[in-house]
């Protein structure tokens, strides 16, 4: 049944329905059963979403079987980690509010998802559960009218609200896991079991050790720490086969196993980029990438310093259009590489507009006319903090890489 059958069926049935739903709701209520820890029955989510449904016609249950289509495309997509919205829940880049209108596909979506989300037992929860809901439920709710939005995006409502929208998948996809996945002891792959066992075999004291080793390793970016670095993540490949890794690509920060491991190799990237080998880290990290496309880890920020330093401008651009971000990084990437190919032209100059919109910090930092206090572990859209994320990326060393780059920033 092609994708247009199936929509028009479902619009149809929603027709003959007491609630009648848009389309736009219902993708997104079914979207929130895949969130659910307990799976639901027909019979107890569709009254839920439509109310009474009145057929009349033996041909109308078509539009039944059209409904459970959609409702199995959008359980594989779960599985498969495909958690986009789709492409009309889009939000506007000149005013988000024009996209929060009463039954504009965006917040019809939203209020979708936060509808399923209600069959949810919280009581049944443990606390990780409960954070990964509320974060995942805080973004939809931001965006179910602009008096929602307006309330949790605050002074800078606009970059904030396409912030909120691009986290999305990371926030559906970590509740996905927790609520589903995380409590899961019968895996039904044999390595992935193997190399559960693997940790659950070892003594607590044990465990414990390797716990302070890691954290200590961790907070270190000198190089000495790349020795005891090395050692445990010897350890941990020694568990992780070739068919765990085949089954397992795309998926490997959804896994509490190997989060561990992920959280290392993006931490010895980042020791060799500090240190001067761009070229090795960035290797890392395009395999960091590999393995976890979803970037929860955020490794494409430094990933970006790194080919600009390396000047690696067309992965660089390749980067940028996949990760479809407007983020700071993103933003100062653009302009970099606008000014390489283009020189002081009206195409950089955009992006160095777009900037001095986003942060008017950033290019009195980078150019020494504002000074960074120490770094909090928090920040702000704007902020100075946030410039101060970006330095500790190789932000200002991928800005010296480029001749007369910071000259050209600071250039009114």
């Amino acid at each position: 049944m092609s994708p247009t059958k199936i929509r028009n069926n479902v619009i149809k049935l929603s027709e003959l329905s007491t609630k009648q739903p848009n389309y736009y709701l219902i993708q997104g209520y079914l979207m929130g059963l895949g969130v659910l820890p307990q799976m639901l029955t027909p019979s107890e989510w569709q009254p839920d979403l439509f109310g009474d449904i009145n057929l009349q016609k033996e041909s109308e249950l078509k539009y039944l079987e059209s409904l459970m289509a959609l409702y199995n495309q959008s359980m594989d997509k779960v599985i498969q980690n495909e958690l986009k919205m789709p492409a009309k829940c889009s939000l506007s880049k000149q005013d988000y509010r024009d996209s929060l209108k009463p039954n504009m596909p965006l917040p019809s979506y939203c209020k979708g998802v936060l509808q399923a989300l209600k069959n949810i037992n919280k009581r049944m929860l443990d606390a990780v559960q409960k954070q990964a809901l509320n974060n995942l439920s805080s973004v939809l709710k931001a965006f179910t009218s602009e008096k929602a939005a307006a309330k949790e995006f605050g002074e800078f409502a606009q970059y904030n609200a396409q912030e909120y929208k691009r986290n999305y998948v990371y926030y559906m996809a970590d509740a996905i896991f927790e609520l589903r996945f995380s409590n899961d002891l019968t895996l039904s792959d044999e390595d992935e079991a193997q190399f559960n066992n693997s940790f659950l075999d070892e003594e607590p004291n044990e465990l414990d050790e390797l716990d302070e080793l890691l954290e200590l390793v961790l907070a270190d970016t000198e190089l000495k720490a790349l020795e005891p670095m090395l050692m445990l993540l010897e350890m941990m490949e020694g568990h992780i086969t070739k068919q765990f890794i085949k089954d397992n690509t795309g998926h490997f920060w959804g896994l509490h196993e190997t989060r561990p491991y992920m959280m290392l190799r993006a931490h010895r990237a980042k020791i060799h980029a500090l240190h001067g080998y761009t070229q090795k880290a960035q290797s890392e990290l395009e395999e960091l990438l590999t393995l976890n496309p979803n970037d929860n880890q955020g490794n494409r920020f430094l990933l970006m310093n790194c080919l600009i330093i390396n000047k690696e401008w067309d992965k660089l651009d390749a980067l940028l259009v996949k990760s479809d971000s407007e983020e700071l990084h993103a933003t100062a990437s653009r302009a970099l590489s606008a000014f390489v190919k283009h020189g002081d032209s009206k195409p950089a100059n955009d992006y160095k507009k777009m900037l001095q919109q986003q942060s008017k910090h950033f290019a009195k930092i980078l150019t020494g006319q504002e000074k960074l206090k120490e770094q909090p572990p928090y920040y702000s859209p704007g902020s100075k903090e946030e410039v101060g994320v970006y330095l500790d990326s190789l932000g200002k060393q991928a800005w010296i890489s480029v001749p007369a780059s910071l000259f050209w920033l600071r250039k009114k």
